[in-house]
């Protein structure tokens, strides 16, 4: 069975939702995008929403490389930077996105800051992202263990993101997916509540994404996050999908913008 892409994203404790994301298509190919505003930087609900929109306006084809759409996010920063220029109240806005362009099997994705994508299939769990962190850099120069990297204070400091001075840095993924795998992107208030063994289970129990969302989210909220928690879903499928069951797979909400 095939299911639409699914979706969640709540406020948790947080006075605003932060989070943004979405889905669309172009063509045979299936976009989704997640955003994370930075906390305790002013205006991260609209830095998020702006390059949400950015990459919803410029991703418009069907054939896209991993460089195109980091091109993509480093037009979204300057945007964003030259939007912050013109609202004096939200200079320092800053947020950060994950995209991701899925066409049959083909996986092609740009990423920066500390949201995530994984693949989770009868193969296990995989990380495809890398944090643009503090706790990420220590780990990988062997200054922190992998369980000191659970644990670390300073998880939440990013080293990279769109909208803060200077040049952010953009990871690019390519690869091939099976068909039948999950493609999930969280943000870090939705991840931070789940191990990759949630992650397994979920796939493992669902048929459509709209139930492996769901169970996701139970899980979340049962673990009483404070920060906001968005998560998106997609199924890899065995060929292209053609264009009357693209349209049939939409959300109810054309756009897919939460």
């Amino acid at each position: 069975m095939i299911g639409r892409p699914a979706w969640f994203s709540e406020v948790g404790t947080r006075g605003s939702n932060e989070d943004s994301c979405a889905f669309w298509w172009a063509g045979d190919t299936l976009f989704a995008a997640i955003a994370d505003g930075l906390g305790g930087m002013g205006g991260g609900d609209r830095a998020s929403s702006y390059v949400v929109g950015c990459l919803k306006a410029r991703a418009t084809r069907a054939a896209v490389s991993a460089s195109q759409l980091a091109e993509m996010i480093r037009q979204g920063h300057h945007g964003l930077r030259q939007l912050q220029q013109r609202q004096a109240e939200h200079r320092s806005m800053a947020t950060t996105l994950t995209v991701v362009a899925l066409r049959g099997r083909t996986l092609v994705a740009a990423h920066c800051g500390d949201t995530r994508l994984y693949v989770a299939g009868r193969a296990g769990v995989r990380q495809l992202t890398e944090d643009h962190s503090e706790a990420q850099r220590l780990l990988n120069e062997g200054l922190l263990s992998r369980s000191g990297f659970a644990s670390y204070p300073r998880k939440h400091i990013l080293e990279s993101a769109l909208g803060i001075p200077g040049v952010p840095a953009v990871q690019e993924i390519e690869c091939r997916v099976d068909a039948g795998d999950w493609l999930v992107l969280a943000s870090d208030g939705a991840y931070g509540k789940l191990v990759h063994d949630d992650l397994h289970d979920a796939a493992r129990a669902s048929r459509t994404p709209r139930q492996f969302s769901e169970a996701c989210r139970r899980l979340v909220e049962a673990r009483q996050p404070r920060d906001n928690y968005t998560l998106v879903v997609l199924r890899a499928m065995s060929q292209r999908v053609p264009p009357v069951l693209q349209r049939a797979l939409q959300c109810r909400r054309a756009d897919g913008t939460v």
